[in-house]
């Protein structure tokens, strides 16, 4: 094994786990927003519910607030009856009473509808409600603990980074920008052990040159298809 290839190892296994890292914490975000969007899809099932809900009650007003001026009107039908002589007058408030006491009846059974709509709204959005308390909560605890899992991770990389900074400081440059060169396409597979004489990172079978090469160990040999660092694993 070429002398250097132990100390890139050391880097790359750095490398990987700094990669590791930045994944999870790209992973994180998207799922804080995965998890958001789960409770405003709720709260706006909630907020549908709700809006159902006031607009039966404005209904339900409204059918009562139309009963009651017929009531009135009756009342005014039957006044008016008491001061009449003309029997055609008089008969004709009787069919506006009728009318009026039919329009009622009918209004009655409507708002007997709506307010069973509004008991099945009622009992719907309270669940809701209650559904939607419990995931507010569980999607706080589940932030609060993404967020936590966020800054240790930043912590960790910090210190990684700070590692590879020292580690690098101690490697010869020459070797180092050849590394950084092939990891910066192939990131945390620069180097890779040779495999039943084929290339462990594209799997294509070496030259008998390349071969003897790796295995003489005098210099870094790089494989002839994507360039990685080739060594013998020992």
């Amino acid at each position: 094994m070429h002398p250097s290839i132990p100390s890139l190892l050391k880097l790359q296994e750095m490398d990987k786990k700094i990669i590791e890292i930045r994944k999870l914490l790209a992973k994180i975000p998207v799922e804080i927003e995965k998890i958001q969007k789960q409770l405003k899809i709720e709260e706006e099932k909630v907020a549908q519910n709700k809006k159902e809900l006031l607009q039966v009650d404005l209904s339900i007003k409204e059918i009562e607030a139309e009963i009651a001026e017929l009531k009135s009107k009756i009342n005014q039908y039957k006044i008016q009856q008491l001061s009449t002589r003309k029997n055609e007058e008089y008969q004709a408030l009787s069919h506006q009473i009728d009318n009026a006491i039919q329009k009622i009846s009918d209004l009655e059974d409507e708002a007997l509808d709506l307010l069973e709509k509004k008991e099945g709204i009622s009992k719907t959005y309270k669940e809701a409600d209650i559904q939607l308390h419990h995931l507010a909560v569980e999607v706080k605890k589940k932030i609060e603990t993404l967020s936590a899992q966020k800054d240790n991770l930043e912590k960790t990389l910090s210190q990684l980074f700070e590692e590879r900074k020292a580690y690098i400081s101690h490697l010869e440059p020459n070797t180092l920008q050849i590394y950084q060169r092939i990891a910066a396409s192939k990131p945390g597979s620069a180097i890779t052990p040779v495999i039943d004489e084929t290339c462990g990172g594209c799997h294509m079978r070496m030259t008998k040159q390349a071969y003897l090469k790796v295995k003489a160990s005098d210099a870094l040999v790089f494989c002839e298809y994507c360039g990685r660092i080739l060594y013998f694993s020992e």
